[in-house]
């Protein structure tokens, strides 16, 4: 189950979404190496320290991949490659990595199926989500959105 808050957008940048609600997932924890590997032993004949082997091993040889100008893709999950956030030069002859190259990013796309027979396409690791709203942020019933700023919405 995905967990979401109701916020409201106080940005003026953006007229249309200014003082408009929106939900936000909410992330309960993270999900370490080993206890991934610890689920994945349960799943399986593989002990957890050879889990644990691979997936450090894949984390190593995904970076040296990626940095030799390689798209990473991995069946059932997605791709993952390195872009680049940079600044204009007026010429090629003024161009400067050092000095146009700002940030190395790197980006994520997941799997997608397409159904044959619908056309819908479906992403990896994002089919089948469920939503819930977080149970910290209660929606006040007697609250009149004109006269609350937050609009019914409690925050912690």
């Amino acid at each position: 189950m995905l967990n979401y808050k109701i916020y409201m957008n106080k940005n003026k940048k953006n007229l249309k979404t200014y003082n408009k609600f929106y939900a936000r997932a909410v992330y309960l924890g993270t999900a370490q190496l080993a206890d991934m590997a610890e689920k994945i032993q349960s799943n399986c004949s593989v002990k957890k320290s050879d889990v644990l082997a691979v997936l450090t091993e894949l984390a190593e040889v995904m970076t040296s991949e990626l940095q030799e100008s390689k798209v990473v893709k991995i069946a059932g999950l997605g791709s993952f490659k390195l872009t680049l956030k940079c600044v204009g030069a007026d010429s090629v002859k003024e161009f400067s990595p050092a000095k146009n190259i700002k940030k190395v990013n790197i980006r994520f796309c997941p799997e997608a199926h397409v159904d044959a027979g619908s056309k819908t396409r479906t992403k990896a690791l994002v089919t089948g989500t469920k939503m819930k709203e977080y149970a910290e942020y209660n929606k006040i019933k007697t609250a009149s959105a004109a006269g609350d700023p937050n609009g019914g919405v409690v925050k912690p």
